[in-house]
């Protein structure tokens, strides 16, 4: 099973750094969109949680690039990837900054909207209740993407994160669900969550 992201040092490759930033950055502007399409600010906020780890992850790829270094060939080449690190930066600080409007109430144009709209699937936010059905079981176990419709895409407990969790992951109560589905999928999965049905798929 996948160990927890966590705000705390943990010795990885550059390359490894590189791919969590990439996907870090893709992840919130998913969200970034959705939180704009719903008006909410639970996914707003998400972003928000989520450009600090990415400027966490930003400053060790950094430490561990100066470290790599140790000639003028390799030296040019960390520089490259310094390079997409910080376009991959300003991708996300892009993201942060549509969530902000989000949460300072800033009238947005509809188009933007529109632009989302055209998007089957959005992505979704799920607090796990202690009465809701999912708590003490596996991804494997309730099969979420088949019985509910929605893709699980990361989980954050507190303030660690976990990416595309695997089917050995078991789900607590207070875990923060980010899933992707329909707009149907996504609010029977929050019923789910809340602990308003008791039951998945033909359970």
């Amino acid at each position: 099973m996948e160990e927890w992201e966590e705000y705390e040092y943990k010795p990885k490759s550059v390359k490894e750094i590189f791919i969590e930033m990439k996907n870090t950055a893709e992840f919130m502007v998913d969200l970034a969109y959705s939180s704009v399409l719903f008006g909410e600010e639970e996914l707003a906020e998400e972003v928000l949680e989520l450009e600090e780890y990415l400027d966490m992850l930003n400053y060790h790829l950094m430490v561990h690039a100066v470290l790599a270094a140790r000639s003028p060939r390799e030296a040019e080449q960390i520089t490259s990837i310094l390079h997409m690190a910080h376009s991959i930066d300003d991708i996300s600080n892009a993201a942060a900054d549509l969530a902000k409007m989000i949460l300072e109430e800033v009238e947005l144009h509809p188009i933007i909207k529109q632009v989302i709209l055209e998007s089957e699937e959005v992505i979704g936010r799920f607090v796990v209740t202690p009465d809701s059905i999912l708590v003490g079981k596996t991804l494997e176990e309730l099969e979420l993407a088949s019985n509910t419709g929605v893709w699980i895409l990361a989980v954050r407990r507190g303030k660690r994160w976990l990416f595309d969790p695997d089917g050995d992951f078991k789900i607590l109560a207070g875990d923060v669900l980010i899933g992707r589905g329909t707009q149907t999928s996504i609010d029977y999965l929050k019923e789910i969550a809340r602990g308003i049905i008791k039951v998945i798929g033909n359970e």
